[in-house]
């Protein structure tokens, strides 16, 4: 399993802005809801929201993987947005966000989904990488990088 296999050009959003943490979150659903058109986006969004008062997922050093489960996919969806200028994201380290990866789970994942978030972990904790990400300047680039990024042998 590799984290490109659950990405796809369309769910790359750069420059994503936003003033708040929900208008982050909203722009990610909405980018979902493009390729799922039956998911309830509002309902995400509050989910991911309510997941977010018990605790941030914004992990430090740039990143942010929000997350939930809804009982309206049938599989793991990530969706990745890139912010070069940096969103407050409430994130551990008290620095704004860059990074954020949007991981929507069915109900019974199990632990894919968290399978799914440490690939992410290993991919974005290298400092060259962030860097090299804030550079390019296409989703098909985003997700080409990843790809060559990723451990062959996953």
């Amino acid at each position: 399993m590799k984290l490109s296999d659950y990405l796809d050009e369309s769910g790359i959003l750069l420059d994503i802005t936003g003033d708040s943490k929900t208008d982050i979150l909203s722009k990610l659903v909405e980018i979902l809801t493009h390729s799922i058109t039956t998911l309830n986006g509002p309902q995400i969004v509050k989910t991911l929201e309510d997941r977010e008062r018990l605790k941030t997922t914004g992990i430090g050093s740039g990143i942010a993987i929000p997350h939930c489960k809804s009982a309206e996919v049938d599989r793991v969806h990530v969706v990745i947005g890139i912010s070069r200028a940096g969103v407050e994201f409430d994130s551990l380290d008290q620095k704004p966000a860059h990074f954020f990866f949007l991981l929507v789970a069915p109900e019974n994942a199990g632990s894919e989904h968290l399978k799914v978030s440490a690939k992410i972990v290993r991919l974005v904790r290298d400092d060259k990488i962030r860097a090299d990400l804030l550079e390019l300047n296409t989703s098909k680039e985003v997700l080409e990088y990843i790809q060559q990024k990723e451990d062959p042998s996953e």
